[in-house]
């Protein structure tokens, strides 16, 4: 599954580099000399910079929702309305996707519809040919806006896996990540954190 999402993920962001065009490269700047930092600070991995809210050790770390030009308008109006979230990242050709979505359903109906569900099918546009690898219709993701907005999207949000649910709380940060399978119960335990 994570050769689709690459896949698609690479696609799309091909036809969009494609689209921009082309431009000059800035000129090089030459470095000043700074002083020695007094403490080495930590290192960050720009590889991922958002961070799996499924690890315990993450637990209390909030972050910013992405905000780019092409944000898909469900999602930025909740942000906007400052409605709390859930959103769950699927492939509808997997089996565990039924299964998750049972959860997701049961959790959300169990906090009185008080946290909104927005859902992406990212599948729709992706097979296993018979070698395994991640095929695109590249042809029809760009030519279905919805498709091509929620793979920027689960690209923004580093969904490499699919299901991934996603949490946003009422000022807009992210709260909740989870890869796989997951419990209704805990699921329901993260959303009343988000309605009190």
């Amino acid at each position: 599954m994570r050769r689709l999402v690459v896949a698609l993920t690479a696609v799309l962001l091909i036809g969009l580099v494609a689209g921009c065009g082309g431009g000059e490269e800035p000129p090089a700047e030459t470095p000043a000399e700074a002083p020695p930092p007094a403490e080495a600070a930590p290192a960050v991995d720009l590889a991922n910079p958002i961070p799996d809210r499924s690890k315990p050790e993450d637990a209390t770390v909030f972050e910013e929702f992405p905000q780019y030009p092409s944000l898909p308008a469900a999602v930025g109006e909740r942000i906007a309305e400052k409605q709390p979230m859930l959103i769950l990242f699927v492939d509808g050709s997997q089996q565990v996707t039924n299964e998750v979505r049972s959860a997701v359903d049961k959790a959300i109906d169990a906090n009185s519809g008080l946290v909104d569900l927005i859902v992406y099918d990212i599948g729709e546009y992706t097979s296993i040919d018979a070698s395994g690898q991640a095929v695109v219709d590249a042809e029809g993701i760009v030519e279905d806006k919805d498709a091509s907005e929620a793979a920027v999207l689960a690209s923004a949000l580093k969904v490499v896996v699919t299901p991934y649910i996603v949490m946003t709380d009422d000022q807009g940060y992210l709260v909740f990540r989870s890869r796989g399978l997951i419990d209704s119960k805990l699921l329901e335990m993260h959303m009343e954190r988000l309605t009190k």
